[in-house]
């Protein structure tokens, strides 16, 4: 008897999981590049606003315009690539080189509103990049790793955009500068722009035959977990953003230094990043609520440890295991249970739908609403306790949900 047939089928098998695994490493760093040059600036805050004279305001400000701008060109460009059959690949490729070129120029603002131009330019180049990375993604997974692949894809967003950040600008800032800084961290940009034109296979142009119409987006609109998820979406990205923006100023306005603040903010987005991989792998197993539910109380946690603990380091670092479930919630709500909730040719659309309206209402916000606090209270400590009590949204939108895990539906 031929055993040609089986072993061919399990050579292609094993040929298409390794291009999955490329993929998925590739929008990894795609995804982590991405956060590092939208949210990079943060951690420079403190010489930016002193060099600059700018209040807490102003500086919420300039992570505000670019959720705006970023909102309105994901929804754009991710609605035209599924009414065009998921082409994705060049979209992505062109939004990496153009916002890569954005950032280098930050360091050649002279006053607060050029900068916040220049900030503008890089949301609106970077806005069609996640949700177009996570459609490529979530058409590639199997249905019993997309949450854990999805999940991989947004630590890419930590690891780099989060834990190594704080020492990338830091020590760029102080080896040459903070204005040259920025035009070194537009580099890697391009060099993972390459890397997708040169790796990545569009599955969905060769797989969906299907080109989407747009009585098909009234699906997206009309589905009841759709719509509880912009609510949770809204929180996650309101409170995360908000947290980014002024954790390194809490820090060193509690008396720490550079050095403390870095290790602090390199471990807590190394365990958040983490928690990317966890809480949506949990979720593969045990649902996609209960997952939810657990990562929204962590992440309500996570800004209520840095205020009680802000005096003691060790204490603090350790109260960071939170994290471990806190840091899938975005995931969770604005990928994995919206991606599963619609037909795959229109998953971007919905992705994007989350991100717009998460980053047009809670992006812009979060910091707002966070820098006015500080503002008038002039304390620190209330803008992290906001976000501390956010996420009680999340844990309402967990429990209204329909569960989209496949092996629970």
């Amino acid at each position: 008897m031929s055993t040609t047939g089986p072993v061919r089928r399990q050579d292609r098998d094993l040929t298409g999981a390794s291009r999955r695994n490329t993929l998925v490493t590739i929008m990894f760093f795609a995804a982590g590049i991405v956060f590092l040059d939208r949210f990079g600036i943060t951690f420079l805050f403190p010489q930016i606003g002193a060099e600059l004279h700018l209040t807490n305001s102003q500086l919420g400000s300039l992570v505000s315009v670019t959720a705006i701008t970023w909102a309105i060109s994901s929804l754009i460009f991710s609605v035209l690539s599924d009414r065009f059959g998921g082409r994705a690949k060049w979209l992505i490729v062109a939004s990496l080189v153009l916002f890569s070129g954005a950032v280098g120029l930050i360091g050649l603002a002279p006053d607060y509103e050029t900068m916040l131009l220049f900030r503008a330019i890089i949301g609106f180049c970077e806005g069609p990049a996640i949700p177009l990375i996570q459609g490529a993604v979530a058409r590639a997974s199997s249905p019993g790793r997309r949450g854990r692949n999805l999940g991989i894809v947004i630590a890419g967003t930590l690891v780099i955009g989060s834990a190594l950040a704080p020492g990338i600008m830091v020590g760029l800032a102080t080896a040459v500068g903070w204005r040259p800084a920025f035009a070194l961290v537009a580099v890697p940009g391009i060099a993972v722009a390459i890397l997708v034109a040169v790796f990545m296979r569009e599955e969905g142009s060769a797989t969906h035959t299907h080109r989407v119409r747009a009585r098909d987006f009234r699906l997206v609109l009309a589905n009841r977990n759709v719509l509880l998820a912009l609510v949770g979406t809204t929180v996650c990205i309101g409170s995360s953003i908000g947290f980014g923006t002024f954790a390194p100023v809490f820090l060193a306005a509690e008396g720490h230094s550079p050095a403390t603040s870095t290790l602090v903010l390199t471990v807590y987005g190394l365990v958040i990043a983490l928690g990317n991989i966890v809480a949506p792998a949990v979720s593969d197993r045990f649902g996609r609520k209960p997952a939810l539910c657990a990562a929204a109380v962590c992440s309500g946690l996570v800004p209520v440890f840095f205020v009680l603990f802000a005096d003691s380091v060790p204490l603090l670092m350790a109260s960071m295991v939170v994290g471990l479930m806190a840091g899938g919630s975005l995931t969770l709500i604005a990928y994995v249970v919206p991606g599963e909730s619609v037909p795959p040719e229109l998953m971007a659309t919905a992705f994007a739908l989350q991100i717009a309206v998460g980053e047009t209402v809670g992006g812009t916000l979060g910091p707002q609403l966070g820098g006015a606090v500080a503002d008038a209270t002039h304390d620190l400590a209330n803008t992290l306790l906001l976000y501390g009590a956010a996420p009680i949204l999340l844990v309402l939108v967990s429990v209204l949900i329909r569960e989209t895990a496949p092996h629970r539906r």
